[in-house]
């Protein structure tokens, strides 16, 4: 018998010891949320226009719920860092809410940032920054995964998934390469991870058809110094 209850322990001992070793800390009960996708050493985004016949687009944030489903919906408190952010709201963005309401019976909701085409994107990478805040509802739960950063241009832009998501895929990234590419397959390419496991063999497939293009055709990449051929990757 006393074997068994040494066993409990040390199994209870166990889930403590890598709950702590996951999130910094046990959790105490009281709701919190943060950023799922973003944390200190990678809280950005990219989002770029070129390929997209769209005026307006929308890019969602998943903020993720720590603790148990709310009964009721609970304030979720947003604010925009001024001193990041380079993109003027209403003209780059439509103006955010500080305050959106995390509805019950789920641990995500989808903070939705709405995303203009201004003609300022043409010549420049944009940037907005938001920071979760603690409400009398909701706390946060990890100071490191409070932030996120959205960058959008309507130029070529460096996917942020691409090297450690899309370079197995496609390849060393080249923007030569990226605009063949997208022409290639009639479509950009994916900017976050989910939009990738979504069709997660579309893009294998598309990585094969390009690779094979660059294996029957000399293309240069005029972007390096000197101009080199883009060599297939497979």
């Amino acid at each position: 018998m006393k074997k068994i209850f040494l066993s409990i322990a040390i199994l209870s001992s166990l889930v403590v010891f890598s709950c702590e070793n996951e999130s910094g800390g046990v959790f105490t009960g009281s709701p919190a949320i943060y950023f799922s996708a973003f944390s200190d050493k990678a809280d950005s985004v990219t989002y770029s226009f070129i390929g997209k016949n769209k005026e307006f687009d929308t890019v969602f944030l998943n903020v993720r719920l720590l603790g148990y489903k709310l009964e009721s919906p609970k304030k979720l408190r947003i604010r925009i860092v001024g001193e990041k952010t380079t993109a003027v709201a209403g003209q780059h963005y439509e103006a955010l809410q500080q305050e959106y309401d995390f509805i019950p019976n789920t641990f995500d909701y989808k903070l939705p940032v709405i995303l203009k085409k201004h003609s300022d994107l043409d010549n420049s990478t944009y940037v907005l920054a938001v920071q979760l805040e603690e409400s009398d509802d909701l706390k946060i739960a990890f100071a490191d995964k409070a932030n996120a950063r959205i960058m959008f241009s309507n130029i070529i832009m460096k996917p942020g998934i691409w090297d450690a998501t899309l370079a197995p895929v496609f390849g060393v990234y080249s923007k030569t390469k990226h605009q063949i590419c997208m022409d290639i397959m009639g479509r950009p390419f994916p900017e976050t991870l989910l939009e990738f496991n979504l069709e997660r063999n579309a893009w294998r497939n598309f990585g094969w058809i390009c690779n094979a293009y660059f294996k029957d055709n000399i293309v240069m990449d005029n972007d390096l110094v000197p101009p080199a051929r883009i060599l297939p990757w497979f």
